[in-house]
């Protein structure tokens, strides 16, 4: 997920803020220049910035290797994937975006192997569970592949049926308009079309055009209300158009649906800042901490709210 550009600021460490500036203006190779240079100095950062160090590494490698394989270089894709799967093995989308080069690359055994490393990352990530059916039909594995597409099934009734089931005991609570949202989960969304309203939303984004940002994600919410990412960047798109309270429900929302995610919580903090309840970002920012303990952003940013406390009345950082 994308941070506030202000966030920035509170990461410490020179090289990992700007390995962070580069990624996120797609400059990967800028990215990757500094964050490996953030790296080869472990000691000198604190635990919370290695970890943004490495975590923003593996996703400047992985983002690198999108670029080539549109660039028409598959192989050497693979090996930036491979790259970013030594950093962090733990991400499922590396393995799952490996595999899909590799069936491309005719080297379907692996790619089996890839997909079956990104199910053990995210066991109910339906679409890389398809693509192993697939991809085992394929080299002629039948037996497993049936296996595998019946996991997929019971996978998507799953994910049918929890949201069903709440959105009944809402309902049946007298909760209409969140029993709705459920509703709405099960039947009406349509993530893949969602995400063409979202590449339209960032190409506003990158063009400074918000107010048009935003209507492109109000529709792609329409279609996935679910999906944090929408949240946060309209999150994102609102203060950018000076709509902090509104910005503040979005980034909450974004957290809700996305509970072990850092970034929106972060954000969800400096917009409370920016809508003047500072209280409420003091507060999210120690509910960041106490999850992620030394986390340098919530660390170094209410450090700098509690010395304006100290300081008594008068502007508080961030706050105009």
């Amino acid at each position: 997920m994308r941070p506030l550009n202000e966030i920035r600021n509170y990461m410490g460490n020179y090289h990992v803020k700007s390995g962070v500036y580069h990624y996120h203006r797609n400059e990967f190779k800028q990215a990757l220049g500094f964050l490996r240079k953030a790296l080869a100095d472990e000691a000198s950062l604190s635990a919370g910035e290695r970890r943004n160090a490495r975590c923003y590494l593996a996703l400047s490698l992985k983002g690198l290797a999108q670029k080539l394989a549109a660039n028409g270089d598959p192989e050497a894709a693979v090996e930036e994937l491979r790259n970013a799967a030594e950093v962090r093995s733990d991400f499922p989308d590396i393995h799952f975006q490996m595999a899909q080069l590799l069936e491309r690359t005719d080297r379907s055994e692996e790619a089996v192997e890839s997909y079956r490393r990104a199910l053990e990352c995210h066991p109910s990530y339906v679409d890389a569970c398809v693509a192993l059916a697939y991809c085992l039909v394929s080299v002629g594995r039948t037996q497993e592949a049936a296996d595998s597409f019946e996991r997929a099934l019971e996978m998507k009734i799953e994910r049918l049926r929890d949201p069903c089931t709440r959105g009944l005991e809402l309902l049946r609570g007298g909760d209409r308009k969140s029993s709705m949202d459920q509703f709405h989960e099960v039947f009406l969304a349509v993530p893949r079309l969602a995400d063409v309203y979202l590449e339209q939303a960032l190409d506003y984004m990158r063009a400074e055009e918000f107010e048009k940002a935003l209507i492109e994600l109000d529709r792609a919410l329409e279609l996935n209300p679910n999906y944090p990412d929408l949240h946060n960047f309209r999150g994102l798109a609102l203060c950018e158009v000076a709509r902090p309270a509104e910005a503040v429900a979005a980034f909450r929302r974004a957290a809700e649906l996305s509970p072990r995610q850092v970034v929106p919580r972060l954000n969800l903090a400096f917009a409370q800042i920016r809508a003047g309840c500072i209280e409420e970002a003091e507060i999210e920012l120690e509910s960041v901490l106490a999850a992620e303990p030394g986390e340098p952003v919530a660390m170094a940013k209410l450090e700098e709210l509690r010395q304006a406390d100290r300081r008594g009345p008068g502007v508080r950082p961030g706050s105009s």
